[in-house]
């Protein structure tokens, strides 16, 4: 039995300036033993399919600067576990597009810069620690509940990130068990000029980060901050 403290899509180098407290302050909090990154730890603006904004940091700048950003989770957080995101596969993505196979890259932890401690889980995989279900969450289905639609189709308790405007907890049963979905937000702070793509959408971002008890209890921990800058 494990609790588990769940941290959610970072962006760096758009990661909110007190999200790395507001997490400590979480895991203090509760006592957690584990640490399970959701992915999207790192944006990769420039690389992306769509349109870059032109004053952004160019591809190795902003690489250059979201490790920059990462070293003190690094430094905090010795050992975890990390799940590759969508954002976060993007130099592989953009490898495969033009031709190159995936193999030919430098290994994702010496790319991230991680410590030896953690372990990666490659894009599309889970996680299971305690019978929960722990994924990026860029696959179907979607919805309003996301994380409550994976865990109805495994029938399994499942927790997401990659959607950055929900956050909460949602449980389901049938004559024999329960499950819940939880959907953790996100910790990227959306003023920053490689998050602008997100102004025009209705649905804000939810700044937060959940724990999970044994396997059975999910608590999702909103930062007590308005969500800008």
């Amino acid at each position: 039995m494990a609790v588990v403290l769940v941290v959610p899509d970072l962006h760096a180098p758009a990661i909110h300036p007190n999200a790395l407290d507001f997490v400590k302050s979480i895991q203090d909090y509760w006592q957690t033993t584990q640490t399970v990154f959701l992915g999207d730890n790192f944006d990769f603006h420039r690389l992306s399919f769509h349109p870059s904004e032109p004053r952004s940091d160019g591809a190795w700048r902003e690489h250059q600067l979201s490790l920059e950003a990462l070293e003190p989770w690094y430094q905090h957080f010795r050992k975890a576990t990390y799940l590759v995101g969508n954002h976060c596969s993007m130099v592989a993505r953009r490898a495969v597009d033009s031709g190159i196979p995936e193999e030919w890259l430098k290994p994702k932890r010496e790319l991230f810069g991680m410590p030896k401690g953690w372990k990666v889980i490659e894009r599309f995989g889970t996680h299971r620690i305690d019978g929960v279900a722990y994924r990026h969450g860029d696959t179907p289905p979607g919805g309003q509940f996301p994380a409550l639609a994976h865990a109805k189709l495994n029938f399994e308790s499942t927790v997401l990130g990659h959607y950055h405007g929900a956050f909460g907890v949602q449980y389901f049963a049938n004559r024999q068990k329960i499950i819940f979905g939880c959907q953790a937000g996100s910790l990227c702070d959306e003023q920053h000029i490689v998050q602008k793509y997100g102004r025009s959408f209705s649905k804000r971002p939810i700044l937060g980060c959940a724990v999970i008890i044994d396997g059975e209890h999910a608590i999702c921990e909103k930062m007590p901050l308005p969500n800008k800058k």
